[in-house]
């Protein structure tokens, strides 16, 4: 895997957290992955973006079903 990634996790309250992960993110700890709710790829104009306009563009999952 390679690039930026758009992430919505499952916070410690469990309502959904916006992040921005490196490929190398997913390489990782089994028990991160059980809290990624989402995630979508960014291209290059995206990267440039703050989470609040991603927020926009990619909005958080409604249920659990919704996972990757």
């Amino acid at each position: 895997m390679d690039g930026y990634y758009f992430v919505w996790i499952r916070g410690l309250d469990g309502r959904p957290m916006p992040q921005i992960w490196h490929a190398d993110q997913f390489f990782g700890p089994e028990w991160k992955f059980r809290h990624v709710m989402a995630r979508h790829i960014l291209d290059a104009r995206m990267r440039e973006m703050g989470l609040d306009r991603l927020t926009k563009l990619f909005p958080a999952p409604r249920g659990t079903d919704e996972a990757v």
